[in-house]
């Protein structure tokens, strides 16, 4: 017999001269494919973030606003655009320029520049402020001069260090923390994609298995939805309730299995949990189970616009009072807001 569980182990509650394209007016811009939105809700939602780009550089006494950071241009162009070259970092390969008359740039050099203007930004109302790859070096980094073509002597405020800038980055990431209509859209898709996928798996596991070919499905089984896998915790047996955070490390399943997972698309991750049980279930893990289920249930009911999350967080030690396990929240931290960062705070 086997048995699917759920449990809950975080909570996610809520003008230039250089080279180079245009942008492309002809015609009507197309989202690309595994978009679950129609263009114009694309349209819709970016222009109503440009508009809150301009409040904040106008509080702010900016002209213009410099993003590099992956989760920011993810948030600005509704997960259209993809800087994140490297899996492991945070910092894309290329970066958005927004003024406060609304105009906006693709800051970026040969490597990036075609792809994004034909695929995404060219067709979002983006001019190209171009660079080569090789001048942005040490001894003179070119950058500096290529903002000063398309701002000359204005303020801008940037999200990560970058030359001629001043880093606004905890003041603009605010700006991320409510989400629209059409973002809580995109996350029930991914929602129900992430649950398929990693069920999916979860039928597939069988006893024998190590802990690295499970890694192998899930990772596969997201990918081939075009989901983007960041977080990859893998245990058998044992090693679940020993280790909160329990890589992979090979132990083959005798009669258990957690898929624990973070998983990313159009820059917006999501956490999930599952656990397979070959056999009957122990009177212990069904206890822990039921436990666990409550409490997950009372944090989603506490959970509601208004509420402080300081409140919700004392309650919930309560709650693990209540089920006779008053030091569990000690040893995992208990979430917090998710959107274009995986602890938004």
């Amino acid at each position: 017999m086997r048995v699917i569980m759920i449990a809950l182990l975080t909570l996610g509650i809520a003008a230039c001269t250089s080279p180079g394209p245009t942008p492309d007016t002809s015609g009507t811009w197309k989202a690309p494919p595994h978009t679950v939105l129609t263009d114009a809700e694309i349209q819709s939602e970016i222009a109503g973030k440009i508009e809150k780009v301009k409040a904040f550089l106008e509080a702010e006494k900016l002209d213009a606003i410099l993003l590099t950071q992956v989760r920011n241009v993810n948030w600005i162009t509704a997960g259209m655009a993809n800087t994140q070259i490297v899996l492991n970092k945070d910092v894309g390969a290329a970066s958005l320029l927004i003024r406060k008359d609304g105009s906006r740039y693709l800051v970026a050099n040969g490597a990036e520049a075609p792809r994004l203007m034909d695929e995404t930004l060219g067709k979002l109302g983006f001019t190209l402020a171009f660079f080569d790859w090789y001048e942005a070096n040490p001894v003179k980094d070119v950058r500096a001069d290529v903002l000063k073509k398309v701002m000359g002597d204005g303020k801008i405020g940037s999200d990560v260090p970058f030359p001629g800038t001043t880093v606004v980055a905890d003041r603009f990431a605010p700006l991320r923390y409510s989400l629209t209509d059409t973002e809580i859209k995109r996350y029930r898709w991914l929602g129900r994609n992430v649950t398929e996928a990693i069920e999916q798996v979860c039928r597939e596991i069988a006893p024998g298995m190590d802990e690295y070919q499970i890694e192998a499905m899930t990772a596969s089984a997201l990918h081939a939805r075009g989901i983007l896998p960041t977080v990859l915790l893998i245990a058998a047996d044992e090693r679940i309730a020993k280790y909160r955070h329990a890589l992979p490390g090979g132990a083959k399943v005798k009669s258990y299995a957690m898929v624990n997972v973070v998983a990313e698309k159009w820059g917006m991750p999501m956490s999930m949990t599952r656990f397979v049980h070959f056999g009957p279930l122990p009177a212990d893990l069904s206890d822990r189970l039921q436990k666990t289920a409550k409490v997950m249930a009372q944090y989603q009911a506490a959970t509601v616009p208004g509420t402080p999350a300081a409140e919700i967080f004392e309650k919930a030690r309560g709650w693990y009072a209540e089920a006779g396990v008053p030091d569990e929240w000690k040893l995992h931290h208990q979430g917090g807001a998710i959107g274009y960062d995986d602890r938004e705070w």
